[in-house]
């Protein structure tokens, strides 16, 4: 979490700030589906913190547009508590590619109607399709018009400077200020220059739409979309650490000993239960500090196999351990009412995703259709709009 709360003290302070995506393309795949909890735990722990500091930037998530978990994520991400949904939902997509392509064809439509009655802002994280050349962009009349502009707040085009990929319009080098225009960058401003985008006045602005109901845990869906893994806490797993009577005589190990560590570790949690440090999304089972860093997660296995021997040895196969005679903290049950890193007080909890029922909206078809009711959430996003399209146009 220290990562993250440094980088909003080191940007916060820009006027160009538009908003935070706390995680891009995470949960790519159903394999991957578990991450999602994770990113909308780091939502609500960094609009907590944003909170403390006065700060009231949006936070979203920008998914990949993948077809099997598009909808669940779509769901989760706007269902439960509004501590824990996203201020706004992105997704990366490139399904229009060329001018042969149209609002029907390239499947922009059945997006825009999964959105009509989101009651968070979407937007287009990504879009700029390079299959076709030259890339004329004739997505954004779309976009920024009747076809899409009362149910999007706009994108982002992928992207300003070039890479190897070449999606870039322009081309920079690292210590010189010359920026070389392309072909894309004039097809580009030319489509924007078509568009005239219309706003919502806030005091025209009439709610809409619903909050979605979380998706269950399913065989495309490996989340328990009610229960969020727990706020971290340095000061619960430092004191955890504090208890231990057999751990590492290190605090750093090299990839080697990781390795090694791992192996152990997993001899000792299939003999034993570890619940305490083990992670289960499908099940919204999350241990009292399986928050804790690896290394701290694997002292304290190393330590339960330890207690559990009655010839006590404290051992981590090849791996350097130490006995600790009388250690700081005598009691490891004491850390659960320690200070999380928002600083919060009281046993973690992984609750504050969702108050309302859990209904199974995660068939494997992950149909695309949904409400047609028009949606309130493009005119809450006025102000966010405007600001992407200040962005892009600064470039011009």
């Amino acid at each position: 979490m220290g990562h993250w709360q440094a980088k909003v003290d080191a940007f916060s302070k820009y006027p160009n700030l538009v908003a935070w995506i706390a995680g891009n393309e995470v949960a790519n795949d159903v394999e991957t589906t578990p991450s999602a909890a994770f990113v909308k735990a780091a939502i609500r722990d960094m609009k907590a913190y944003l909170k403390t500091k006065k700060l009231t930037t949006p936070v979203g998530y920008a998914d990949n547009d993948d077809p099997k978990i598009r909808m669940n994520l779509i769901n989760f991400f706007n269902c439960g508590d509004e501590g824990s949904r996203a201020d706004f939902y992105g997704i990366n997509t490139y399904r229009w590619c060329g001018d042969e392509t149209d609002f029907k064809t390239s499947g922009y439509e059945d997006i825009t109607k999964n959105m009509t009655s989101y009651t968070i802002p979407s937007l287009l994280t990504e879009y700029g399709c390079n299959l076709v050349r030259p890339r004329t962009f004739s997505d954004v009349k779309s976009l920024y018009g009747t076809d899409m502009g009362s149910t999007f707040s706009g994108g982002i085009m992928y992207e300003y400077t070039e890479e190897d990929n070449e999606y870039g319009i322009v081309k920079v080098s690292f210590g010189d200020s010359k920026v070389e225009k392309n072909g894309d960058y004039d097809n580009f401003k030319k489509a924007l220059a078509a568009v005239k985008p219309q706003g919502v006045k806030m005091d025209s602005y009439k709610a809409s739409g619903k909050d979605s109901v979380c998706p269950a845990a399913s065989n495309v869906w490996h989340v328990k979309s009610d229960v969020l893994p727990p706020t971290p806490s340095q000061a619960r797993c430092q004191c955890m650490i504090d208890s231990l009577g057999c751990t590492f005589k290190s605090d750093k190990l090299s990839t080697a000993e990781g390795k090694l560590v791992g192996e152990v570790v997993g001899n000792i949690c299939g003999a034993t239960s570890c619940d305490e440090i083990s992670v289960d999304t499908a099940k919204g089972m999350y241990g009292d500090f399986s928050a804790c860093s690896s290394l701290q997660r694997s002292a304290w296995a190393v330590n339960k196999n330890y207690e559990n021997q009655r010839s006590a040895v404290c051992e981590a196969g090849d791996v350097e351990t130490k006995i600790i005679g009388s250690p700081k903290q005598g009691d490891v049950k004491k850390c659960l009412s320690e200070k999380d890193d928002n600083g919060v007080v009281g046993k973690p909890s992984g609750s504050g995703s969702s108050s309302s029922k859990d209904e199974d909206n995660s068939d494997d078809s992950d149909s695309d259709e949904d409400s047609n009711e028009s949606s309130g959430a493009s005119a809450v996003t006025a102000q966010l709009a405007a600001a992407v399209a200040a962005v892009m146009l600064l470039a011009f």
